[in-house]
């Protein structure tokens, strides 16, 4: 049966609302996920330029000068004297076991202490430096400076040792310092970062273990 010219044109008007009402839906859908990606591209780009930062940016701790003690009349009991150390990072260095080997070419690594420090850098952070040499020479400084660029991950640094003027004598009331062991992070009630660098002294008996938190200081950080 043939259609008239109203029904067409109804049959028509009812063809236009649908396309307008798909058309209008799209639109919501297009516009919907527009916003939700650009929400989250606003949304996370801080958190992604964070991340980017910590794998590009490196924060590490500086140990601050121990605290000295005197006596009564003003007489220094314990004191720091300055020494270079040679460290490395996992982090820095890459081919870990070739770069060591290489220092020790340089300047004859103790064999002891570069089995620990091997040992120390498997259990660190790979951010973490590791003392390799201890008390070098400046000569032995100089060497490791002028080979830098085939010693990645290495740094010669000025450090601090704890020295006693008064000798033994006055031990049993000074007390001494050591490094951080198992058993003093099993029993130290303090989340001091400090700590957990590979190491680090504390005090073990008498005033230096009685005045520990006074005497540590507070870390400061370098990039």
């Amino acid at each position: 049966m043939k259609k008239g010219p109203r029904e067409t044109e109804e049959g028509a008007r009812r063809l236009s609302r649908r396309a307008m009402l798909l058309g209008s839906a799209q639109v919501a859908i297009v516009a919907t996920l527009g916003a939700r990606m650009a929400s989250m591209q606003v949304d996370q780009a801080d958190t992604f330029r964070m991340l980017a930062e910590e794998n590009r940016i490196n924060i590490g701790l500086i140990p601050p000068a121990r605290g000295l003690v005197y006596d009564i009349n003003g007489v220094v009991l314990a004191d720091n004297q300055q020494h270079y150390s040679i460290t490395i990072t996992r982090e820095g260095a890459g081919d870990v076991d070739e770069v060591l080997a290489r220092l020790d070419r340089i300047i004859a690594l103790d064999p002891e202490r570069l089995e620990k420090a091997r040992e120390e850098l498997k259990a660190r952070s790979p951010f973490v430096p590791v003392t390799v040499a201890e008390r070098i020479s400046w000569e032995d400084v100089a060497r490791v400076t002028v080979n830098a660029p085939a010693l990645p991950g290495v740094v010669a640094e000025l450090g601090r040792s704890r020295i006693y003027p008064q000798g033994p004598d006055m031990a049993h009331v000074v007390g001494y310092v050591g490094p951080v062991s198992d058993y003093d992070l099993s029993r130290i009630d303090d989340q001091d970062p400090l700590l957990q660098i590979p190491r680090f002294q504390i005090g073990k008996t008498m005033v230096e273990n009685r005045l520990e938190r006074d005497l540590r200081g507070s870390a400061g950080t370098k990039r």
